[in-house]
């Protein structure tokens, strides 16, 4: 009689395949692992690790190079232990910066040395705190570590990408991609969002790949219909350059319904590429990037033009000549028209004005174009009335550094926020070195001054003022009737909150009491005011009259609900430990409150 077969005769391929499943995780691997010292070696395979990883941290996928080589143990230990350490840091934040609008650069030193050590530590700390944002089964909880991971992603992101900017920046001029410039763009004002230039350039590839078709029914010859992805554009002749642009009108336009979006002109997603792809509409910069990236793949050169109020691009269609009437215009916003110059001038809103001198025809660089995104964004904020983009202006001094205004409302932002002063006060004490900052220097001299005196004020939490319920020098004879955490419905403007904090009275100066009207209330001031988080992402101070229990609780999407919340149950809210300790009793009410509502009939 044959022996019984055991693991112990399988060839390590098989064993090898086996420990590849997916049904068995990292823990399985390494416990069979420990068995032996053959099986031990097997564990230590390269590819099972490179599959573990990815079948843990999928999104990590897009993040490693198919033409380098990776040590796959290495990377996965790297991954699993920092998920622990960003978490440990990120419980620290609150406890310091609760109190605070804004948390200071130096608070993210810690994660900036963590990730620091090297690529795939940089690349694991990022992704942690992606997961941590993203993780669909766990949205309504850890909003607190949520809250203050995404502005520790911010910096992270921002840190990393000042690198690939700078390279970038750094190339020869006509070398400075449109493409990667429009998506470090969007990546730096969407940090939290895991968008790639691998991930634009393979959905910018199928546009292409369906112009390319368009063309072959145009002209079976044309020397564009080649896939030519790993080599250099083809040469066309003028004609073939033009059939190259018609097809990309009807295949863009007319096929696929890509669209200039006049309807939410300043919805800032429209500044955005990978948003652009994903809602097929944009604005005239990024809807003349993606044209030009579809042209530059056919072997079709398009120049971008830094038009008045109206972004377009031009193609050389009469080489012998080098005026602006020598070129055809194209609006890719308008759904690809091409335009002599004088059409051009019609996009100018401007009464009687037909002709624009020949500088607004010129060609462009990319870091001029980079500049207008920018400023564009700081455009759509100041007329959407936001407190300046920090963010955004970040970013315009990264590509101007020597720009004064930016560089001085940064400074007054700095300020405003009490963060940054140490680099308040380094920018300003080189601004004042500039001889063209002369006329300048009482005003810096005044901001340096003002930087200081904050800085000498000692920098320790406020003490916690604890608002109880069993001190009855909180309560009026009304009572504070609803607690931190219920989610309340404005009764005259309708808008939906959740209280985060309150007062036994009005506690605002009798100056903004009447400009709120709150005299005209029925119990006027002497009454309960509640601090209540908007749905619109304002922070507003309600009277209790004002306010009454939602029917039908909901989310509320406001920006510092993880400041004071740490989970969301479904009809209320539950506070973190700092909003606990000046409101100790407020989560047993909200609890009782809505337990009582459970059991009715």
């Amino acid at each position: 009689m044959a022996a019984a077969a055991t693991i112990n005769s399988l060839a390590d391929e098989t064993v090898e395949q086996v420990l590849r499943s997916p049904v068995l995780d990292h823990q399985d691997v390494l416990n069979f692992g420990y068995t032996c010292s053959r099986f031990n070696s097997v564990a230590r395979s390269g590819e099972i690790w490179r599959l573990k990883l990815f079948e843990r941290w999928p999104s990590l996928k897009m993040r490693y190079s198919p033409k380098k080589q990776y040590d796959w143990l290495q990377e996965f230990q790297t991954r699993f232990r920092c998920g622990r350490l960003v978490r440990e840091l990120l419980l620290t934040f609150s406890p310091q910066f609760y109190h605070k609008d804004e948390v200071p650069s130096e608070a993210f030193r810690p994660f900036a040395e963590l990730a620091g050590q090297n690529e795939c530590m940089m690349r694991s700390v990022l992704n942690e705190l992606m997961v941590l944002l993203h993780d669909k089964q766990r949205k309504h909880t850890d909003l607190t570590l949520k809250y203050y991971g995404e502005k520790v992603l911010r910096y992270m992101q921002h840190q990393h990408l000042k690198g690939e900017w700078r390279q970038v920046l750094e190339q020869p001029e006509d070398q400075q991609s449109l493409l990667e410039g429009a998506v470090l763009f969007a990546q730096w004002n969407n940090p939290s969002e895991d968008m790639t230039v691998q991930a634009v350039v393979q959905q910018i590839d199928r546009i292409v790949d369906r112009v390319r078709a368009e063309i072959a029914t145009r002209n079976p010859e044309h020397a564009a219909i080649r896939d030519n992805r790993n080599q250099a554009p083809p040469v066309l002749s003028r004609n073939e350059c033009r059939q190259v642009l018609e097809a990309i009108n009807q295949v863009l336009y007319n096929q696929m319904s890509f669209r200039g979006n006049i309807e939410e002109y300043y919805d800032s997603k429209n500044s955005f590429l990978p948003y652009v792809l994903e809602r097929k509409a944009g604005i005239p910069i990024t809807m003349a990037i993606l044209y030009a990236e579809i042209a530059k793949c056919l072997g079709v050169h398009l120049e971008p033009v830094n038009f008045p109020n109206h972004f377009l691009l031009r193609w050389h269609d009469q080489p012998d000549g080098d005026s602006p009437d020598d070129y055809m215009y194209i609006d890719a916003f308008g759904k690809g028209r091409f335009l002599n110059r004088r059409e051009c001038a019609n996009l100018i809103d401007i009464h009687g004005v037909n002709w624009m001198p020949d500088s607004c025809y010129e060609a462009v660089s990319s870091k001029t174009v980079f500049t207008r995104m920018v400023n564009n964004l700081l455009s759509i904020g100041r007329r959407q009335a936001q407190m300046g983009d920090r963010s955004n202006l970040d970013l315009a001094l990264l590509l101007n550094p020597g720009d004064i205004e930016n560089a001085l409302l940064q400074a007054r932002v700095y300020l405003h926020l009490n963060i940054n002063l140490s680099e308040v006060m380094e920018n300003l004490q080189r601004l004042l070195e500039r001889p063209e900052a002369e006329e300048l220097s009482n005003q810096i001299g005044h901001m340096m001054v003002k930087a200081t005196q904050q800085q000498l004020i000692k920098d320790e939490p406020p003490k916690v003022e604890q608002k109880r319920r069993d001190d009855k020098k909180n309560f009026n004879a009304e009572g504070v009737i609803y607690s931190v955490g219920m989610i309340m419905r404005h009764r005259r403007y309708s808008y939906n909150c959740v209280i985060y904090g309150w007062d036994p009275q009005c506690e605002m100066s009798e100056e903004w009491m009447i400009q709120m009207g709150v005299h005209s209330l029925s119990k006027g001031p002497n009454q309960p005011f509640f601090n209540v988080l908007v749905a619109d992402g304002s922070n507003r101070y309600a009277a209790r009259e004002n306010l009454e229990h939602h029917q039908r609780p909901c989310e509320i999407t406001h920006p510092e609900i993880g400041r004071f919340f740490q989970e969301y149950k479904g009809n209320y809210y539950v506070p973190n430990n700092e909003l606990k300790k000046r409101y100790p009793h407020d989560e047993d009410m909200t609890c009782r409150h809505f337990a009582s509502d459970d059991a009715s009939p």
